[in-house]
């Protein structure tokens, strides 16, 4: 019963110009090479690049698209090796999840097109001018939603808290723009505070979850990849501490995550397979605007809200997915 909360390469056989702008449409017995660059491994994460490929793979038939994913595992150090290996690669065009990697291989790669798969803030990133109208190489789908939005309906459940925890990696540039964010939103309910817990990593993750037992009422996992590949060990550690945890469109079927809130990722690597179609057959990456969300989704996790003996109000259980 899925209801929205609320409406959130190339095979080019003739390469595109330095610029990046007047590339021909490939022929239809081309191979297209696609470079993919992934973050992490967690389930949020290759649903939408399984999306990605499949999407891209039939808009582009009869021609053959073949893919070359490589995976950072959440070792920053992995980055910009990562992004040279690919930009030194004879890949048509790059698909890009992790808002590092992206702005790693746009340094390295100027010509060819990168395609960004839900990237949090591409102009804060600066690989872009606006989201209307990139310019250089690099655009895509973007999955950042108004934290406000969640916090709203998160509110309506009583006991209303008084504390949330958080765990981000703030070297990460999709969550400096989030976290700023869901800071305005919080300051618009008196009394409400964020106890906030950085990590450099996805082997932080466990200390910072720890961290904030007994500091927070609820917990709200903003998009942040560290916290995504380590979600399981979040959602052990707010079941053992009876916290009710909230992530922003992470995997709601985790044990002890209550929900997931936010943008329908598979549909985010869809809408990036649209753009890098359009790439491929030609046009200027620079002139394909950013897709945006259409909008929020509530999944609830059942087992978790028994186990916490949560009553949700009739407004989310009626319109919530539940899994």
């Amino acid at each position: 019963m899925k209801v929205r909360v609320l409406s959130g390469i190339i095979a080019l056989s003739v390469l595109m110009s330095a610029c990046g702008s007047g590339a021909e449409e490939t022929g239809s017995d081309d191979t297209v090479e696609i470079g993919i660059l992934q973050i992490a491994s967690a389930g949020v994460l290759d649903e939408t690049v399984a999306a990605f490929e499949a999407e891209l793979t039939q808009q582009l038939a009869p021609r053959e698209v073949k893919f070359d994913l490589k995976n950072a595992q959440g070792d920053q150090s992995l980055i910009t090796s990562l992004a040279s290996t690919m930009a030194d690669s004879d890949a048509d065009a790059f698909a890009v999840i992790g808002t590092p990697l992206v702005i790693a291989l746009a340094g390295q790669e100027k010509r060819r097109p990168v395609i960004a798969l839900a990237m949090g803030d591409p102009v804060g990133s600066k690989v872009a001018d606006s989201l209307e109208a990139p310019g250089g190489n690099v655009t895509g789908s973007v999955d950042f939603v108004d934290p406000a939005l969640p916090l709203e309906q998160i509110m309506s459940i009583e006991p209303a808290p008084k504390t949330i925890g958080t765990i981000y990696d703030p070297s990460n540039p999709n969550m400096q723009a989030w976290i700023d964010a869901f800071r305005e939103a919080v300051a618009e309910y008196p009394g409400l505070e964020i106890v906030e817990s950085t990590v450099s990593g996805t082997a932080d993750v466990s200390a910072a979850a720890r961290s904030l037992a007994g500091r927070s009422d609820i917990q709200i996992i903003g998009p942040d990849v560290a916290a995504f590949a380590a979600m399981d060990v979040i959602g052990a550690t707010a079941l053992a501490n009876k916290i009710p945890t909230y992530v922003i469109a992470g995997d709601p079927t985790v044990p002890g995550i209550l929900a997931s809130v936010g943008t329908d990722y598979p549909a985010s690597g869809r809408r990036a397979a649209d753009a890098a179609a359009e790439a491929i057959n030609g046009t200027d990456p620079g002139t394909i605007p950013f897709s945006l969300p259409e909008g929020i989704e509530f999944t609830i996790n059942q087992q978790t809200v028994d186990s916490l003996g949560i009553v949700l109000p009739e407004s989310i259980s009626s319109s919530g997915q539940v899994k």
